[in-house]
């Protein structure tokens, strides 16, 4: 999990970097259409839903990648917890369905109302769950796609198959669904958005919105290793797919505009540059 930590670390850097002079702005007022956004992530809540109760008819019926790696397989012997990861497995459920959400919601909201700004509280929760459902519909079709194997399954994994009729054991039709993991996603974005509205608004909480959704999601990729139902390369993909999305999103679509109050600027310029005889593109933001 080094590499899942550092880029906790480097977010909560960056976060921690911001200028006092920023800090010190009022507070932007962001791109939010509610009739917009709203239906973007109601309707994206339900289809990502209606595919978790259609994975009978949608999942793979054998594994399409079946092999694991050298990489995945030393970290995965490292990791996980042996007679027991049914317990780590629990325990990254309820992160990503309850510390999570309400770590990154509840932050947000409480940085708003800190500095004073209440009325930006339902804009930005809209905001920051419309970018874990967008990353959440992505990685369930990337799922679907790829058919990876989950390393209890590959393995084979006793402590983990005796447990398949009770609560914590395998889902149905659910032991070819690896790749990439669901949970990563899940955390990293809601922790890199929340961090981005709150320092794109400018909030003075904005670096420990960033270092608790973080440390948050470091420890639900860790229990997703050490509870067998996911390699470190499935993590270490969620938390990136996860963290850009949490961060373009709201950065692309819902910077401030010109005429809206607030600096006119944005905090996030999307640029095109010549770059020998092609064209690059490169993403420059402020915190």
């Amino acid at each position: 999990m080094r590499a899942t930590a550092a880029l906790a670390l480097s977010a909560f850097l960056v976060a921690v970097s911001s200028s006092p002079a920023a800090a010190a702005d009022p507070s932007p007022e962001l791109t939010y259409r509610p009739e917009i956004d709203l239906p973007i992530t109601v309707v994206g809540g339900a289809a990502w839903i209606a595919s978790e109760l259609a994975k009978k008819g949608l999942a793979p019926e054998s594994c399409r990648w079946c092999t694991a790696n050298a990489l995945d397989t030393s970290i995965r012997d490292a990791l996980v917890w042996r007679r027991n990861p049914n317990t780590a497995h629990d325990l990254s459920n309820v992160t990503v369905l309850g510390v999570a959400p309400a770590a990154a919601l509840g932050l947000t909201a409480l940085a708003a109302w800190y500095d004073g700004r209440s009325d930006n509280i339902a804009a930005d929760l809209v905001i920051v769950t419309e970018a874990m459902v967008v990353a959440m519909n992505m990685n369930q079709i990337t799922k679907y796609i790829a058919g990876r194997q989950r390393p209890y399954a590959h393995h084979d994994n006793p402590d983990v198959l005796r447990a398949g009729e009770g609560p914590s054991g395998p889902l149905p039709h659910d032991d070819d669904l690896s790749f990439f993991s669901g949970h990563s996603t899940a955390v990293f974005s809601l922790a890199a958005a929340s961090g981005t509205v709150a320092s794109m608004r400018g909030y003075r909480a904005a670096p420990w919105v960033w270092a608790n959704g973080m440390a948050i999601a470091a420890l639900s990729g860790y229990l997703r290793i050490a509870g067998d139902r996911h390699y470190f390369t499935d993590v270490l993909t969620g938390a990136v797919f996860g963290a850009a999305s949490g961060v373009l999103i709201p950065a692309l679509f819902h910077a401030p505009r010109a005429g809206v109050a607030g600096p006119v600027s944005p905090r996030f310029r999307l640029s095109l540059a010549p770059a020998g005889g092609g064209a690059g593109v490169g993403l420059a933001g402020a915190f």
